[in-house]
């Protein structure tokens, strides 16, 4: 006997299996589908029942429902229950055909799941279903009492026979995909596309129309061609290639067409072959050429591969867009060697050094104001506006070499036999290798085998080695020798022309400031695991409301702000304080992800930062249902930027806009280190919290 949750579990099972077939995600969406395939009571039912077997198999083998609830698992179930259905009429021997066919889909998905993912990190798709097909149907030809008490011939047509022959070839097309290739089927289930994600239905339409027609040159009948209802796989290969798997682009794009190029060989081979035995080629090249796809990008690192589900593919794009430049993306990340202010010298592939294996490689000094590093006439190294000044540690790790007895050369000249001069050199915990070098003359402060952290003095910046002046250099290496190539890396947490960046490259040949850590905006961005803040809430300085936060934590240990219309999710990173992303319909938790989507744990006076915005937190449906769409084409092309500042030490201005629609929207914010958001304030809506 199934449990309440068991049972809750089951629908959202079966709804989501449903759904799953078209890439759609939603229950709601799974409902309709279920619905449609009830036209065809046979195939209907036998779907259900099919998922309903292999749900119950998985739970006798105690599987957990968190991940059967999500459809992936059962989905094959399904399609194996609509395949039989639409062969044999509902009796005692084809619902026993179905319970056993389910629950052998079922283990058979369980076993191939873990073997695609192990061996080469792949979904199934319809492999399960493809295996348990061909048994069914093999095997029906010998089961003479089925096939002849049970076998028919389902008699509704549902076709309109008011359309031109490729778009009927394309609505039944669409509606073989639930076995029940009809236009009515195909037109509902292409209406729920066109509703559910533009870019879905474009990309099953065009992928249709490019495959029957390469199809039907090489046949000599696009007509014939398009008749042919194994055409759904040219409309799964277009939106699994081009939508699902990969962010939408005109790269992703231009691979599908590629794919359904590819299936018109796979289809006709498949049709000579499978003939032979009775067999239609059911899903067999679509699984092929998608699951080739994504295994070659993976191996080739494909930039546009699809990391975060999001649900439809402008879901997967807007969240693309919206995060690719937020955080820290390279794991080589090292903060600046410094305190203050510095003159970022040479960078990678420098003016005079740091080539070949060695360009991966940044050096600093101290400028005045008439970019000389020196008083006077720079005759004596205590000229020199950096030389004697401390030097921090980039990284977290541990001290695996020092070297420090080198005496600093005279100014004029270097020491080109002993390069490095005296460096250290350390092994960060997160496993590569960083070296400084040019260390004034037993200056050096820590051992070999010490651990520092971020910002521990190592020393004091020096002219050792070949140095022609006083400068910190700094690079990361491949190991530990004294010859070893140098790797790619950026800085973290720095300030140019007063505009702070998260990470990169401080541009060379200019002023850069380490933003160092600040205890007081951590602790005014640091919240209590169900701790509750209250607020009341303005719209144009009336009281409309008032809200209660409460602060929840998720399966997956992230923190986030829930109210009893969405959850806010948060968390920090490097020094800096993110708002990750808004779940539901709450505009009151918009409204302080508006005014503060990111923060950077340091201060300086009128500090700027920037961020890129989710549009959908800005633009009304319509709006954010073209800028999905049209940054499927071109990335970027409808963004919504928001620019923020420190007024004071606890007041942050911002302003959010979005240049295609017109529109703008200021932003304030209010710190407190007791309250910590004291007042926030989006447009016209203004939250000020209740202090008790």
């Amino acid at each position: 006997m199934l449990y309440t949750e068991d049972v809750k579990n089951l629908f959202h099972s079966l709804f989501n299996s449903y759904s799953d077939i078209f890439f759609i995600k939603g229950v709601v969406s799974g409902l309709i589908i279920l619905s449609i395939t009830l036209i065809n009571y046979n195939a209907g039912v036998s779907g259900i029942l099919s998922i309903m077997s292999a749900y119950s198999v998985a739970r006798l083998l105690g599987y957990q429902t968190t991940f059967l609830r999500t459809g992936y698992f059962t989905y094959n179930a399904l399609l194996v229950g609509l395949a039989i259905g639409y062969m044999f009429e509902i009796s005692p021997l084809s619902l026993l055909m179905i319970i056993i066919a389910g629950s052998l889909t079922m283990i058979i998905t369980i076993v191939t799941a873990q073997v695609f993912y192990q061996l080469f990190g792949l979904q199934i798709l319809s492999v399960p279903f493809i295996i348990v097909s061909i048994l069914v149907y093999l095997s029906a030809a010998s089961f003479t009492n089925l096939y002849v008490a049970g076998l028919y011939a389902p008699s509704l047509t549902l076709n309109l026979d008011v359309f031109p022959f490729w778009l009927s070839g394309y609505l039944k097309s669409l509606g073989a995909i639930i076995f029940m290739p009809n236009e009515v089927t195909g037109l509902l289930i292409s209406v729920l596309l066109l509703l559910s994600s533009r870019i879905l239905f474009v990309l099953s339409f065009t992928g249709f129309m490019l495959g029957i027609a390469l199809y039907g040159s090489f046949t000599g009948s696009i007509e014939s061609a398009s008749q042919d209802v194994s055409g759904f796989n040219y409309i799964l290969i277009a939106m699994a290639i081009g939508g699902i798997f990969n962010i939408p682009s005109l790269k992703s794009y231009a691979l599908a067409f590629l794919g359904v190029a590819f299936a018109t060989l796979i289809a006709s081979a498949g049709h000579v072959f499978w003939s032979q035995y009775g067999l239609p080629i059911f899903t067999l090249p679509f699984t092929i050429v998608t699951l080739s796809f994504i295994y070659a990008l993976n191996l080739l690192q494909f930039p546009l591969r699809t990391q975060v589900f999001k649900g439809t593919p402008e879901q997967n794009l807007e969240h693309y867009l919206s995060t690719k430049d937020r955080f820290v993306e390279n794991p080589t990340a090292l903060s600046l060697p410094f305190k203050g202010r510095w003159y970022s010298w040479q960078g990678f592939d420098g003016d005079w050094t740091h080539k070949g294996i060695y360009q991966y490689a940044y050096d600093f000094v101290i400028c005045d104001s008439e970019s000389k590093t020196y008083l006077n006439e720079g005759k004596q190294l205590s000229d020199y506006y950096c030389f004697g000044q401390e030097v921090l540690s980039p990284v977290r790790g541990r001290v695996v070499k020092v070297i420090h007895l080198f005496p600093d050369n005279p100014v004029g000249s270097v020491d080109i036999v002993n390069n490095w001069g005296n460096e250290i050199v350390i092994e960060d915990s997160r496993g590569y290798i960083v070296k400084l070098a040019h260390f004034s003359c037993n200056s050096i402060y820590v051992v070999e085998g010490q651990w520092v952290d971020v910002g521990t003095v190592l020393g004091l910046c020096g002219n050792s080695g070949n140095s022609p002046q006083p400068h910190i250099h700094i690079q990361v290496q491949v190991d530990y020798s004294p010859a070893a190539a140098t790797l790619p890396f950026v800085f973290v947490n720095y300030e140019q022309s007063n505009l702070f960046h998260v990470s990169g490259l401080p541009q060379v040949h200019s002023h850069v400031r380490h933003c160092q850590f600040d205890l007081y905006y951590d602790q005014v961005t640091n919240f209590v695991l169900d701790e509750e803040l209250l607020f009341d809430v303005y719209l144009k300085d009336e009281k409309i409301d008032t809200l209660s936060i409460r602060v929840k934590m998720s399966d997956l240990s992230c923190y986030y702000f829930e109210t009893k219309k969405g959850k806010l999710y948060f968390g920090k990173q490097y020094g800096n304080f993110y708002f990750y992303g808004c779940e539901g319909n709450d505009p009151y938790l918009k409204t302080l992800f508006l005014a503060l989507s990111t923060l950077p744990l340091s201060y300086a006076s009128q500090l700027r930062w920037q961020d890129t915005i989710n549009n959908a937190l800005i633009l009304n449906n319509w709006q954010a249902n073209t800028a999905g769409f049209l940054n499927s084409f071109y990335n970027n092309w409808v963004s919504t930027h928001a620019d923020y500042c420190y007024l004071d030490e606890t007041t942050v201005k911002g302003k959010i806009s979005n240049k295609f629609f017109g529109i703008e929207l200021e932003t304030r914010i209010q710190l407190d280190p007791v309250a910590r958001f004291k007042e926030i304030q989006a447009g016209d809506y203004k939250l000020k919290q209740r202090i008790n």
